[in-house]
C-alpha cells in the first residue's frame, strides 16, 4: 500500500511520505509515535470530536498557534498563547474534491467555557486564549473547537494545533515550498508605528519560501486585509500539496515523521491504524482537486462596544457550511455549452474586450517590459490588453532555482488590480516543469493548448507552452478576475517586440 500524507502550512500539518505494503506493523507504530509523539495528544471532553467510520467524510479543525511547546502552564510567563489561525478542511472520499475554509479570526461570536463562564462580544480566535488561561493549551485547543462547532453547527473528527516554529520546521525538512509571490512585500520596523509589524523582503514572482520568509508570508496581512490573508494561506497549503513527495526510503519518512511530531499536537491517537486511517484520506486528498471556501460576511468592519468585529447572519453562517460540506463547483471555462476537462473549447465569440473590462496596455507600461526583456534567453510575452482598473506596477526578472539546484531564467509583470490585495500577475520561465501546473488540465481553447489550475469552477492560473519557456497567469488570491478576463488576457499575451 502506498501512502501520501497530506501536509498543508500556514499552519496545518498532517505528514507527508509515503510507505509500501512490506513495512511490518511494527514500523508503521514506530512512525506513527513519531507523527504522534507521547504528550502530544491533545485530550478534550467527551462529544468535541467525533469518530468517523472509515470511508465516511471526516472534518478537521486546523489550530495555528504561537504556543511554546516547552511551556508547562497557560499562562506562558506572562503571555498566554493565541490562535493566529482556524482553518477547516473537509475530506469527502466520495467527492472529487477537498474543501478547506478559513474562519475569520475576528468574527464575532458568544464564548462559553466549560465552568459556564459567558464572554461576550469577543472574536473567535480568543477562545483559544481564554481556554488556555482556565486550563492550558488543551483547553484552549478544546474551547476553540467547542465554540467553532456551536457556531456553525457541525461536528469535527480531529483537531491539530500547529505552532508557528513548528510551521518553519515543518517547511525546512521539505526542502521549502514554491509558490508565487503576488507582489513586492517589504516592511522594515523602524520603531514607528507605521512599520510597527513583522519585518518581511519579498520580491514578486514564482519562487521558493523557506523558514521565516514562509511563515512571514502567509501571515501577512498589513497592507490588506484579514481575508486576503486567508487567501494567501489556501493558495500556499494548494502549492505546498502540490509539492508533497512521495517517497519508499524509510530514513526520508522518518525525517518528516519526527518534523512534523515537532510541530503538532492533535487529538490523533499513536497507532498504526490511526495513522493508516489518516493516510487513506490523503491520499485521496492528493489526487483531487482543493477547492477555496469563502466564508460569507455581512461586515467586515462592524464596530461593537467600540471595536471592530466581523459579523455573519446566521442564514449567511447555514449557507458558508452547506457549501462547504455540500458543494461542488464544477471547472467551468467561458463557452456555450462544450463541456471541459480536455475538449476543445471556444471562448465567446461575442465578448469584445470592452464588454469585459479590458483595454489596451500604455506604451509607459509597455516600454518597461521592453526594456527588462533583453535579460532573458527567451521570449518575453507580454499582454496587450490589462483589465480597466490596474496599474503596471513593476516587471521583473530574475533565476529561478528548482529542486534539483538548477538555475533557471524568470520574469514577472505585476498588475494592481485594486488596493486590497488585488494583485495579477503575467510570468514566464525556462523551467518547463514547475510545480505549479504538476496537476493542471490540460485545455484547447480556440485551438491553442492551456494548463488550467481551477479553484472550484474559477480558474487560478492559466499557463501555455511556447517554445522553450512557459507562460502563465494568475490571478489575484481574492480571484478578482473572471475567467473570461483571464482567457482573454491570455489569448492577448504576446512575444514582445
Amino acid at each position: 500500500m502506498r501512502m501520501r500524507f497530506l501536509l498543508a502550512g500556514a499552519l496545518i500539518v498532517l505528514l507527508s511520505g509515503g510507505a509500501t505494503a512490506t513495512l511490518a506493523l511494527t514500523t508503521l507504530g514506530k512512525i506513527a509515535n513519531e507523527v504522534f509523539p507521547r504528550g502530544s495528544q491533545i485530550h478534550v471532553g467527551k462529544g468535541v470530536v467525533a469518530p468517523a467510520y472509515e470511508g465516511e467524510p471526516q472534518t478537521f479543525l486546523i489550530i495555528g498557534s504561537d504556543r511554546r511547546a516547552a511551556s508547562k502552564d497557560a499562562f506562558d510567563r506572562n503571555d498566554p498563547p493565541h490562535s493566529d489561525t482556524l482553518l477547516l478542511v473537509h475530506l469527502d472520499p466520495q467527492a472529487g474534491q477537498t474543501s478547506v475554509m478559513s474562519v475569520p479570526r475576528d468574527l464575532l461570536v458568544t464564548i462559553t467555557t466549560k465552568r459556564g463562564q459567558t464572554y461576550y462580544p469577543r472574536k473567535i480566535n480568543a477562545a483559544y486564549t481564554i481556554g488556555s488561561l482556565e486550563g492550558g493549551t488543551d483547553r484552549g485547543a478544546e474551547l476553540a473547537a467547542s465554540t467553532v462547532e456551536h457556531l456553525l453547527n457541525i461536528k469535527l473528527n480531529g483537531v491539530i494545533d500547529i505552532t508557528f516554529k513548528g510551521f518553519i520546521g515543518v517547511v525546512d525538512t521539505l526542502g521549502c515550498v514554491y509558490v508565487n509571490v503576488d507582489h513586492r512585500y517589504y516592511n522594515e520596523p523602524n520603531g514607528s508605528i507605521e512599520t510597527n509589524y513583522s519585518a518581511i523582503n519579498l520580491q514578486p514572482g514564482y519562487q521558493k519560501l523557506c523558514y521565516e520568509n514562509a511563515l512571514s508570508y502567509v501571515r501577512y496581512r498589513h497592507t490588506d486585509s484579514d481575508f486576503v490573508r486567508v487567501a494567501r494561506q489556501q493558495d500556499f497549503i494548494r502549492d505546498l500539496r502540490e509539492q508533497v513527495p512521495a517517497s519508499d526510503l524509510i530514513g526520508e519518512i522518518d525525517k518528516v515523521s519526527k518534523a512534523v511530531g515537532k510541530a503538532v499536537t492533535s487529538t490523533f491517537q499513536a497507532t498504526p491504524g490511526q495513522l493508516i486511517e489518516l493516510a487513506k484520506l490523503a491520499a485521496f486528498s492528493q489526487q483531487k482537486p482543493m477547492r477555496q471556501v469563502k466564508f460569507q460576511i455581512d461586515s467586515a468592519n462592524a464596530v461593537v462596544g467600540g471595536e471592530s468585529y466581523v459579523t455573519a447572519s446566521p442564514q449567511l453562517i447555514k449557507a458558508t457550511v452547506n457549501d462547504f460540506l455540500h458543494g461542488h463547483e464544477q471547472p467551468r471555462l467561458p463557452s456555450s455549452s462544450t463541456p471541459s476537462s480536455g475538449k476543445h473549447l471556444h471562448a465567446h465569440a461575442s465578448s469584445s474586450p470592452g464588454t469585459l473590462d479590458l483595454y489596451p496596455v500604455s506604451s509607459s507600461s509597455r516600454a518597461v517590459a521592453l526594456s527588462a526583456a533583453p535579460g532573458l534567453p527567451f521570449p518575453m510575452e507580454y499582454p496587450t490588453l490589462q483589465t480597466g482598473p490596474a496599474v503596471q506596477q513593476q516587471v521583473r526578472v530574475y533565476g529561478l532555482e528548482d529542486q534539483f539546484k538548477h538555475r533557471h531564467h524568470a520574469y514577472v509583470a505585476v498588475w494592481q488590480q485594486n488596493g486590497l490585495g488585488g494583485y495579477y500577475d503575467v510570468e514566464g520561465t525556462d523551467w518547463l516543469k514547475i510545480p505549479l501546473f504538476s496537476h493542471a488540465h490540460s485545455e484547447t481553447i480556440d485551438g491553442h493548448a492551456y494548463l488550467v489550475v481551477y479553484d472550484g469552477s474559477h480558474i487560478h492560473d492559466i499557463g501555455w507552452r511556447s517554445g522553450k519557456a512557459i507562460y502563465f497567469i494568475s490571478n489575484t488570491l481574492l480571484e478578482d478576475l473572471s475567467n473570461a478576463q483571464l482567457v482573454a488576457l491570455a489569448k492577448a499575451t504576446q512575444p514582445l517586440r
